[in-house]
């Protein structure tokens, strides 16, 4: 029989020995502690590379559902305009029709007395006061509407606001009358 070698380990760092210097000691924690820290990073990776999987596809189902909404919104924006100008109307509808404001007695009024090369281009109405625009090649023509509406109108607080030369036509004049109209009539 042959005899047996006996083979030997070589350790070049002595487990004993080393073990208990501060030199071993810190190097057999720091590779212990190092290898945690590396396991725990892992982790946290794999964490983040799997939650980025459900945080897209909650983007996704949010962004679907935006565009959703935007298209309904979209849909809906004529409706919305036309109910808008519907409710400006009945409010206008409203005030014109209203018990405490009689229009055609005051139209009335006013039209039966306008003399006839006298033009209105508007009248509005703002609480006790009537403003009259319009249009005359005379002053004349003028002055007898404003007497009418202040004798025969039954308006005895008619005042003549402006009289201009018209820009399109420098033969007519622009006129305006401001008229005060009884409470009864309001």
């Amino acid at each position: 029989m042959a005899a047996l070698k006996k083979q030997r380990l070589i350790n070049l760092l002595p487990s004993e020995e080393f073990a208990v210097t501060t030199t071993g000691r810190i190097l057999s924690w720091a590779l212990s502690t190092f290898r945690y820290i590396v396991i725990v990073t892992e982790l946290v990776v794999i964490l983040a590379f799997i939650s980025r999987f459900w945080l897209d596809a909650q983007n996704a189902d949010l962004a679907e559902e935006i565009e959703q909404k935007q298209s309904l919104i979209a849909s809906s924006k004529d409706f919305e305009r036309e109910f808008i100008e519907v409710q400006k109307r009945l409010i206008i509808y409203k005030t014109l029709t209203s018990d405490s404001v009689s229009f055609s007695k005051i139209f009335s009024n006013i039209s039966v007395n306008i003399p006839e090369d006298v033009l209105l281009s508007k009248i509005s109405l703002s609480g006790e006061s009537l403003t009259v625009d319009g249009l005359s090649p005379s002053e004349r023509s003028i002055v007898q509407f404003a007497v009418n509406l202040e004798k025969n109108a039954g308006y005895p607080k008619t005042t003549l606001k402006s009289v201009e030369t018209n820009r399109n036509d420098p033969s007519l004049l622009e006129f305006s009358l401001d008229v005060s109209l009884a409470k009864e009539e309001i």
